[in-house]
């Protein structure tokens, strides 16, 4: 069997020089596997079980239900996830959620939560299955079922994709035959995404990792504590951040809510983010944003742009629906957008968001490294500064320079609509009060 092809090369000497949005050198894709309730178990009516627990593979009969190995999965969706989710928002970091459909079809408030809070949701199956055990007939309805619950469940289809463990041969010819997919994490090759051709179309992989992965606390010779994670997580920071001066690096950090979600594990990742978002020229970015970044930046595959365009072509225009783009939560219950920005408009020099604050919401005060423009749609409120409070209503036009801190105050009946702008390619460096 020769196909796919193997690629044992990739860019070897030469690999790419570009930059991330801003000028970031590394950016730092955070992915949260969300399986329980989709594994292997009795309960789910499958043949055989999951013998891998927080016990290692533990020893048990092949025809008794397992329940110790179900309560363990079970702590991923009670606890885990809402200790990820609550470290994730305390950093104001996205990640991309690796998400079996049936998980969420099992667990719906997180996957509400989720996607509130601005995570991607990136398909991780039908079922946390391994797909290279079905047909090619069978992989092709499971892609389908799980495009259609992750719609039910999240209100918009997943644009990538990653299997259990692995592909199957058939997986990239049916994700490209199904289309709509931006990318895959089917792979383990590489530190930057790459292209390959499926079915003579150029299709994006956004490759995975097997050792930054806190799976490494459940394997034969397991981590013991929080320290040793950190310091793997710290090494391989620190030397994919060195190499990056020179060309772009990616690091991804792999995380499981029934492993890092226990209390003696998470620390390790709290620890880990406040430490990369200390260095210069770092991104916190969901794989659809690096998938989206790179697909435009690419050599082979971005348009040419001012001077190098031919003479007469007119520029691209970039076209975004707001269902395109998850939300981020501001508190109060209020959330934002970025509509237009480096990450998706190749050479933006600003950028461009709208925001919705619910009445009687009051946003998190927060201040900005550069000017903010915003113009109100909708509603009445206050922008509140540490020495004035400036009214609003719709039509009004509000300049706020870098380095104040600001809020929000919705003082009417309605929800306030705005959209914002910022005289930079990404959204500027921010920071919340008391954070």
């Amino acid at each position: 069997m020769t196909e796919p092809a193997r690629d044992l090369v990739g860019y070897g000497a030469s690999p790419p020089t570009t930059r991330w949005p801003g000028g970031a050198r590394l950016a730092v894709s955070l992915v949260v596997n969300y399986e329980e309730g989709s594994e292997r178990s009795f309960s789910m009516g499958d043949s055989s079980q999951e013998s891998l627990t927080d016990w290692g593979a533990y020893p048990f009969p092949s025809d008794i239900r397992n329940l110790a190995m179900e309560s363990m999965h079970e702590f991923g969706s009670r606890v885990g996830v809402w200790r990820i989710l609550e470290t994730l928002e305390r950093h104001s970091v996205p990640s991309t959620f690796f998400a079996c459909a049936v998980a969420l079809e099992q667990a719906p408030d997180v996957a509400r939560a989720a996607v509130a809070a601005g995570h991607e949701i990136c398909s991780h199956g039908y079922r946390w299955e391994e797909v290279f055990r079905l047909s090619r007939d069978e992989e092709r309805e499971h892609i389908r079922l799980a495009i259609q619950s992750i719609e039910r469940t999240c209100g918009r289809r997943p644009l990538g994709w990653y299997c259990r463990y692995g592909p199957s041969v058939h997986t990239r010819e049916l994700l490209v035959e199904e289309g709509g997919f931006v990318y895959d994490s089917d792979a383990y090759n590489d530190e930057v995404p790459y292209f390959v051709q499926v079915q003579g179309k150029a299709h994006l992989v956004v490759p995975y990792t097997p050792d930054v992965n806190d799976i490494q606390f459940w394997l034969a010779e397991p981590l013991a504590t929080s320290d040793q994670f950190l310091a793997y997580l710290r090494d391989t920071f620190d030397v994919l951040y060195r190499e990056a001066e020179s060309h772009p690096r990616m690091m991804s950090v792999g995380l499981h809510c029934r492993i890092i979600g226990r209390p003696g594990r998470i620390r390790a990742l709290d620890d880990f983010v406040a430490y990369a978002k200390a260095f210069p020229e770092v991104w916190f970015a969901t794989r659809l944003d690096i998938a989206r970044w790179w697909r435009q930046t690419s050599e082979e595959h971005a348009e040419p742009s001012g001077s190098d365009r031919a003479a007469g072509t007119p520029a691209t225009i970039t076209r975004v629906e707001l269902d395109d783009v998850q939300p981020t939560r501001l508190g109060g219950g209020a959330s934002s957008r970025i509509l237009l920005s480096a990450a998706n408009v190749l050479g933006a020099t600003a950028t461009l968001g709208c925001s919705v604050f619910p009445a009687g919401a009051v946003s998190d005060s927060i201040i900005h490294d550069t000017e903010e423009w915003m113009y109100i749609i909708a509603g009445a409120g206050e922008l509140r500064t540490d020495s004035a409070s400036v009214s609003f209503a719709a039509g009004v036009a509000l300049h706020i320079p870098a380095g104040v801190w600001h809020s929000v105050a919705n003082t009417g009946s309605e929800d306030v609509a705005a959209v914002f702008g910022f005289p930079a390619p990404t959204y500027p460096k921010t920071q919340k009060r008391g954070e």
